[in-house]
């Protein structure tokens, strides 16, 4: 072999290695969103949590000339129905189910995209710490639960991650183009109109740029943010203010604490450990919390990872005092815990200058990720939706309605109605806490009397309602049922229905 050509490969190797491990994470983190889902209802099946349908519904209803809070009531910014508009709009030609399919699969990519995004983040750290970083965000259950389906934080950390690439040059005391900070600034700024706790992510950020001494780059990152929200949200709140402020801030603001969630349960989330579908003693959660503060004490001393740390510890610290708590919300999270934890992994294999101990340290580390991601050996997501619904569906000549938008997703029955000049509800739960912060009165569906007459009048409004959410109790109380219950039974699988509103005496 001559001497130039072994240069060459010898050149060629890091970079080898390079793209060997962006793709292999990559591929990682997708399959283990996309595996759970097969294996449960697939990318046509009901969805573990009720959002992802209504932000679908949303965009969908945007396709079709109907705006957010004017003509229809959204409960979150804009930005997450922009977003979702081109699926939506090809949907009116492949249909609204495969429409939606192909969003979930887009979501999932998107997770795979953030794992390598955390990779890149962790590079100057080093190999180690880089690797660490991307396959645990990669397993990391509140990252999976999210990005499995097209729920807010997938794209809001999507943004968070890319922004924080184009800031690090902040970290390493190196200069700063323009164009970086002001498109920094512009991806928080996306962030906060998918989900309004993005304000809390720029406030972190800001904090950050001021604690090491850019405050030049502070303001233009707050200047370019306060500009992409006003030009994504400013059209709406024109079209709308008042409804626009009540669905977003007082609806949300007024919605009443969840009772049986603890401060056990809370953490357990923040720690990733939600993967088992249960409560854990309360000494392994502790200990796990434990471990993720002393893992920021290490993870601090590299300056690249310092904005995570703070994310981790001030997102953290959001979550445990937040009136409301869902699954998705330890995602808020997750990137910041995955760099970090990176971070600490790279800085002990770096203290430690004997080669086989360093081994050992990163074999005990790559042990406990192989047994954290064996847990999704028996994890299932998505609920099989019955494919005999849609037959009734199809023939039906007027409208159909559902207690949960996602049954007339997948039967393709909602842009149909949209077309048709149907009454549209993107989110028929979200209905409930407007009447009840409008009423000043904090009751559940079931005791909310404005939303069970609300319900009603909306589901027997079709000619045909699939009824798949709200009638075990969480939803609708014992009088609405009573009354479904005389409507005429055509379909039902499981505790699904598909029934034919008739007008009583």
């Amino acid at each position: 072999m001559s001497v130039p050509l072994a240069r060459a490969l010898a050149l060629d190797r890091p970079a080898s290695r390079y793209w060997f491990w962006a793709i292999a994470i990559a591929a990682i983190a997708f399959l283990f969103r996309l595996v759970p889902v097969l294996r449960g209802g697939g990318l046509f099946g009901i969805g573990n949590f009720y959002d992802d349908g209504v932000y679908y519904a949303a965009a969908t209803g945007l396709v079709h000339g109907r705006l957010p809070y004017q003509d229809f009531l959204l409960l979150h910014p804009p930005g997450m129905t922009l977003l979702l508009t081109p699926f939506a709009a090809a949907a009116q030609v492949i249909g609204d189910s495969y429409g939606f399919a192909v969003a979930r699969v887009a979501w999932m990519l998107l997770g795979a995209a953030n794992a390598v995004l955390i990779w890149k983040i962790l590079r100057p750290i080093g190999p180690v710490a880089a690797v660490f970083g991307g396959l645990g965000y990669a397993v990391l259950y509140p990252a999976v639960y999210v990005e499995k389906s097209t729920l807010l934080e997938g794209p809001a950390t999507t943004a968070l991650l890319i922004a924080m690439v184009l800031l690090q040059p902040v970290a390493q005391d190196g200069s700063l183009p323009r164009s970086s900070v002001f498109a920094a600034g512009a991806l928080l700024g996306l962030a906060t109109t998918i989900k309004i706790w993005g304000v809390l992510t720029l406030l972190i950020v800001l904090g950050w740029l001021l604690l090491v001494r850019r405050s030049r780059v502070a303001l233009q990152v707050m200047t370019a943010s306060a500009a992409t929200v006003t030009i994504i949200c400013l059209p709406f709140f024109v079209a709308a203010p008042m409804a626009m402020w009540n669905q977003i801030v007082r609806d949300q603001f007024a919605r009443p604490r969840l009772a049986g969630i603890t401060i056990l349960d809370r953490l357990q989330g923040w720690a990733g450990l939600d993967i088992v579908d249960r409560s854990l003693p309360a000494a392994i959660t502790v200990a796990a919390v434990a471990a993720l503060l002393c893992v920021a004490a290490l993870a601090w001393k590299y300056p690249e990872a310092q904005l995570a740390v703070l994310l981790m510890i001030v997102q953290g610290a959001f979550l445990l005092l937040t009136p409301l708590f869902f699954p998705q919300f330890p995602a808020l999270t997750v990137a910041a815990v995955a760099i970090t934890v990176g971070a600490a992994i790279g800085r002990l294999t770096g203290l430690v200058r004997a080669g086989p101990m360093r081994v050992g340290i990163i074999c005990a580390f790559a042990g406990a990720l192989l047994v954290y991601a064996s847990g999704y050996a028996t994890v299932t997501f998505n609920r099989p939706f019955p494919d005999h619904f849609k037959a009734f569906t199809t023939v039906t000549p007027g409208c159909v309605t559902a207690d949960d938008q996602t049954a007339l997703v997948l039967t393709d029955s909602l842009s149909r109605n949209l077309k048709r000049g149907c009454r549209f509800i993107a989110d028929l739960g979200g209905h409930s806490h407007d009447f009840a912060a409008a009423s000043g009165r904090d009751s559940t569906r079931t005791r909310n009397r404005a939303f069970q007459r609300f319900a009603l009048e909306y589901v027997s409004s079709g000619s045909v309602t699939i009824l798949i959410r709200y009638r075990d109790g969480r939803g609708f109380n014992a009088r609405t049922n009573a009354v479904l219950d005389q409507w005429p039974l055509l379909a039902h699988w499981d505790t699904y229905e598909v029934r034919q509103p008739i007008e009583l005496g």
